[in-house]
């Protein structure tokens, strides 16, 4: 049996307006995703426990939004023997919602 390590991730949100906060939270909300949100005076950081989690809001906000992706990684340490790494994605957006798309 193989054993699956989660790596933790880091989305941070520069440049996001009100509405389109409240509307990522209302997905994370209908979604279920674990989540834990942490303000900042640019913008916001939402924490994810399992990187796939993060990757899925992602694929699911470029369908909604223009911004601009930067991806980096740090060591986050060992956990059962295996190397961790902290997933962090810069997200800072360009334009409006995509009123056409909202599902």
């Amino acid at each position: 049996m193989r054993l699956r390590v989660k790596h933790p991730s880091i989305l941070q949100f520069r440049g996001v307006k009100e509405e389109t906060k409240k509307f990522i939270l209302n997905y994370l909300e209908r979604k279920s995703f674990e989540y834990s949100i942490e303000g900042n005076k640019n913008g916001f950081d939402i924490y994810f426990s399992d990187v796939n989690e993060a990757r899925r809001l992602i694929s699911a906000l470029k369908r909604q939004f223009n911004f601009d992706l930067k991806m980096s990684t740090k060591y986050a340490g060992l956990r059962k023997g295996r190397v961790r790494v902290l997933f962090v994605y810069s997200i800072r957006m360009k334009g409006q919602i995509n009123e056409s798309r909202i599902k």
